[in-house]
């Protein structure tokens, strides 16, 4: 059977009593159905896995932890899209592997997203991810920020940085050194979009020659590059 696991963004001590909050309990008794002398993993996100004991009611024992380097090194810089497709992007995202996520406003989608209606959705996008991040025992949480748009985004921080173009001569395969992926809009890129990417030093690379959904995409580049 497996372990059940939760989340806390801390760092703990061995042969200690950590006490959980009103929500970490509810979700261990009444979610997880774990009872007195279970066995939990602790994920901090930062690398480290706690095993601990719960007892019943409101603490967990730590008992032991391990850690783990970091695996995946690749940053993805990917579009808003409509709800469903957005939030399958970033569930696979994570399960495949991840190290942060951006996201910005499309100047070429058909949908009027808004920077400050995404941004409260923060919330509702990070919870995806961390069920993701402890579905696949992952030991590093991707962070996810929002930006306007790729002329917003510093780009000066990655060396090696690809962009998926489905008209490029150049197919993608794990040998491309890459730390970060650009992925566009259901339609593409538009003229100031590619401007500002060629001027970042971004190489294109296609993903063969089917044409891929804008939440496909960056799924198939990541899994080629970290597989």
């Amino acid at each position: 059977m497996r372990t059940a696991s939760i989340f806390i963004k801390k760092k703990l001590d061995k042969n200690t009593d950590h006490f959980l909050d009103n929500s970490q309990i509810h979700y261990l008794k009444k979610v997880l159905k774990l009872k007195e002398g279970e066995p939990l993993f602790i994920h901090d996100g930062e690398g480290s896995r706690y095993v601990s004991t719960f007892d019943g009611k409101n603490a967990v024992r730590i008992n032991d932890s391990s850690t783990k380097q970091r695996k995946f090194s690749i940053t993805l810089l990917a579009p808003v899209l409509k709800k469903n497709q957005l939030e399958f992007m970033l569930q696979k995202s994570v399960e495949i592997g991840v190290k942060k996520i951006y996201l910005y406003i499309s100047e070429k989608s058909k949908h009027s997203f808004k920077l400050e209606k995404e941004e409260k959705k923060i919330k509702r996008y990070d919870d995806i991810i961390t069920s993701a991040f402890l579905q696949s025992e992952n030991f590093y949480k991707p962070n996810l920020n929002i930006v306007r748009s790729l002329e917003d985004f510093n780009f000066d921080i990655f060396k090696h940085i690809i962009v998926l173009d489905q008209f490029s001569d150049n197919p993608l395969d794990k040998k491309v050194s890459c730390d970060l992926i650009v992925s566009g809009g259901e339609y593409g890129f538009d003229d100031r979009e590619m401007k500002i990417i060629s001027k970042n030093r971004a190489c294109s690379f296609n993903l063969g020659e089917n044409i891929l959904r804008a939440e496909t995409a960056p799924l198939v580049a990541l899994s080629r590059l970290n597989i």
